[in-house]
């Protein structure tokens, strides 16, 4: 036993010898040769190419003539940029200095260094490495107006909340304001619940302290604190939630973000993002929660004077919910399709945790507080699925340098899609059990709204 160690300890330290012999400490094959980049980032767009001007000096060989040696100019992502470019010791001047062009191509956007390592022919696994490296940023080519997705989203939400506002019931969502134990386990869950979650798994998921890892966690942050739009509401309608606790809730989230967003920005983002920069876009919250209560309140006069029209749309109110909802999402995701290439493991992990857990707390929360199972599955819903627009509007008030921006946004998109998916599960187990069925008299049943609705213009004089 005791031979057979010996014979273990020898091995060891022989393959320790061995590896000792061919590392290189910078300095050991040519001097302390140093670089000269000449800028401190070389910024380029995808599929374009620059040659920025590189130097290099002091190289003094340290055995022989040199004649072994070499510098290779690469780039460390080549997913991102492409750099190949080899130097001979022959074409150094005779002061151990080089000057010349090396061509970078940018492929994909994101981000990539430029380093330069010296090789010899001699002992090809020594290997030095300069320790300084230049920074690329590489952007996409074809941009799109930021604001035609904001725009366009915003005006396919309100057009959702019209046709809403159409089925809303003024003595019930008089009930559920008077007492309003369901808008404050919504409040709970969006500003203080979802909030808490989104910081766990950011630090869960991307626990480094890099300026992309930072990002991805803010956007996870915002993505979480976003109130839910017009989906939940199209969501409870479908799973016969009670659309009027629904829509409330989504207005009351609405408005309160106005104040809960910069107090959570200046209390936990910075914990999260290391920027002082840090800002919320109250012209555009405040106008879109003002142009979400006046198309609900249009929907509401619709349906008391011009009954009719509101008759087509409790008959198609599905049908539109979903081709608004299409055309939402599907905007949303085509203006910003390059975001999946970013797509990763720890991107899947929140986007499916998120909501998922999200559910389970208000669902249980709902139910602490003796909420009926439409209220409970309403509000669980309402939290569950998560806003796509708001989160992408909050990141570009940021102040995200490109690329940063364009690689967080799959952050918001992937995990609304994700919500929206489970969701999509949840209607068809239910359909297929036989389990989604109005369960109280605050469960949304079109065919009851058309007969109330016909009764009521019957009576009317």
């Amino acid at each position: 036993m005791a031979n057979l160690l010996t014979f273990l300890l020898v091995i060891f330290l022989g393959f320790g010898l061995v590896f000792q012999s061919v590392r290189s400490e910078y300095g050991d094959l040519a001097g302390n040769w140093l670089i000269d980049y000449g800028q401190a980032e070389l910024r380029l767009l995808s599929n374009e190419a620059l040659e920025p001007i590189l130097r290099i000096d002091g190289v003094q060989p340290r055995n022989g003539d040199g004649s072994d040696l070499y510098f290779v100019i690469r780039t460390i992502d080549t997913v991102r940029a492409e750099a190949n470019h080899i130097i001979q010791f022959e074409q150094f001047a005779a002061n151990g200095s080089w000057q010349g062009a090396v061509t970078v191509q940018g492929k994909r956007f994101g981000y990539s260094q430029l380093i330069v390592e010296l090789h010899s022919q001699l002992a090809p696994t020594n290997i030095e490495t300069s320790s300084q490296e230049l920074p690329i940023a590489v952007l996409r080519d074809r941009v799109v107006d930021e604001r035609i997705t904001t725009y366009v989203s915003a005006a396919l939400a309100l057009l959702m909340f019209l046709n809403l506002g159409t089925v809303l019931d003024l003595q019930r969502l008089q009930g559920i304001i008077c007492r309003p134990i369901g808008p404050m386990v919504g409040i709970a869950s969006r500003f203080v619940m979802m909030p808490g979650l989104a910081f766990g798994l950011g630090r869960a998921l991307w626990s480094t302290s890099s300026a992309n890892q930072q990002a991805l966690q803010l956007a996870l942050f915002y993505t979480a604190l976003a109130p839910s739009g017009g989906l939940a509401n199209v969501c409870a309608v479908f799973l016969k939630g009670n659309v009027n606790l629904s829509v409330a809730t989504t207005t009351i989230n609405s408005l309160l973000a106005l104040a809960f967003l910069p107090l959570w920005i200046m209390v936990m983002a910075r914990y999260v993002y290391d920027d002082d920069q840090l800002m919320v876009p109250f012209g555009q919250l405040s106008g879109g929660t003002v142009a979400l209560v006046v198309c609900l309140a249009l929907g509401m006069i619709l349906r008391l004077c011009v009954p009719k029209t509101t008759r087509f749309i409790f008959r198609f109110l599905k049908p539109l919910s979903v081709v608004l909802s299409l055309c939402l999402v599907g905007l949303t995701v085509g203006l910003n399709w390059f975001v999946f290439a970013e797509f990763s493991w720890q991107v899947l992990v929140a986007a499916l945790c998120l909501p998922i857990a999200g559910y389970m707390a208000t669902y249980l929360l709902s139910k602490l507080l003796c909420r009926s199972p439409t209220d409970a599955l309403t509000l669980a819903i309402e939290t569950s699925v998560l806003n796509m627009t708001m989160p992408i509007v909050l990141l570009q008030s940021s102040r995200l340098e490109q690329p940063q921006m364009d690689l967080v946004l799959v952050v918001p998109i992937a995990s609304s899609l994700i919500s929206l998916l489970l969701v999509v599960v949840l209607y068809v187990v239910r359909r297929c059990f036989g389990w989604n069925v109005r369960q109280d008299d605050d469960g949304f049943d079109h065919k009851r709204l058309l007969a109330e609705h016909d009764e009521t213009v019957y009576q009317r004089p």
